[in-house]
């Protein structure tokens, strides 16, 4: 039987996270393995993960593949190493839900025939159903800047095939991938929840804000460039990665207490590209609201103890 679906995981480092995702795919599964694999691109500098991986030899759909590709284009080398029909990437730190995995594998089989664009966006639309559109721009503008949510991505072998030789984003190139599939004539959202995320400590290593608010939306800009998505699905992305990214990232790295890498430098240069310069202050005055707000809920639930 050819392989259903390929989880598709790139690490790096991070053992005892991956230990919990792998015992998260295998504890429930009771269905035919044969359906399914698990695709493991390793790029960290040591050999610990393939001693760790010694204790799963009991599971033959493990394959692993040590890398030297960098930064998030390992992604893109995991999901090259898939031979399922359907490719679903997978963060290191990603938890199956019980039942997921059968579940995905039951979703997969029902689109296989018309091979729609797919994004799991698992719960975060809240409205825990199945969208189907039949158009890139209604898709993409009820999607809105969930496309650059690795987790949330998967792709046909066969699309990725063709799309994946062409040229992507160093940041983002699964929301290349994502983007390239304009022409596809259905589109899903699938809104179950299905997984859990583990937060990682000292999460970075690039430059936060020059990604989001100028590499990603020169990427959607492109689409509106070359008319597949429209202005008002422009400017919905654009002011929605604002106010529910930019504001509660900026209190999350320069406000709260934190242990996050990332390159925080050029903010301000990097919010103008697409905003305004009174926009960056918002954005200052919107997290510390955030926090000040955070600060009162804690003392009023205090007060109630």
């Amino acid at each position: 039987m050819s392989i259903c679906l390929s989880i598709c995981i790139p690490t790096k480092g991070r053992l005892e996270i991956l230990k919990n995702t792998l015992d998260s795919i295998y504890s429930d599964y009771e269905g035919n393995y044969d359906e399914f694999e698990v695709v493991i691109s390793d790029n960290s500098t040591d050999e610990l993960l393939p001693q760790m991986l010694n204790a799963y030899k009991r599971h033959p759909n493990i394959v692993y593949e040590k890398t030297n590709v960098e930064g998030f284009l390992n992604s893109i080398n995991a999901l090259k190493m898939g031979k399922g029909l359907f490719l679903k990437l997978h963060n290191d730190y990603t938890i199956l839900k019980k039942g997921a995995l059968a579940e995905i594998i039951s979703f997969v089989k029902t689109e296989a025939e018309k091979k729609p664009l797919i994004f799991f966006s698992n719960y975060e639309r809240r409205r825990n159903d199945i969208a189907r559109y039949d158009s890139f721009d209604s898709f993409i503008y009820d999607l809105s800047f969930l496309n650059t949510w690795s987790t949330g991505f998967a792709i046909w072998k066969e699309d990725f095939n063709v799309y994946s030789k062409m040229d992507l984003n160093e940041v983002f190139p699964h929301t290349s991938l994502f983007l390239f599939q304009h022409e596809k004539r259905s589109f899903v959202i699938n809104d179950i929840l299905l997984f859990n995320n583990y937060e990682v400590n000292k999460k970075g290593g690039y430059n936060l804000f020059n990604a989001f608010a100028v590499q990603y939306l020169s990427m959607v800009e492109d689409c509106l460039k070359k008319n597949q998505i429209t202005q008002h699905t422009f400017n919905h992305i654009k002011q929605d990665l604002f106010k529910n990214f930019l504001v509660v990232w900026y209190y999350n790295t320069k406000v709260a207490i934190n242990q996050y890498t990332f390159d925080l430098s050029g903010i301000k240069a990097s919010i103008k590209v697409y905003y305004s310069e009174l926009c960056y202050y918002q954005m200052i005055i919107l997290a510390y609201k955030r926090a000040f707000l955070k600060n009162a809920k804690k003392r009023f639930f205090a007060l109630l103890k």
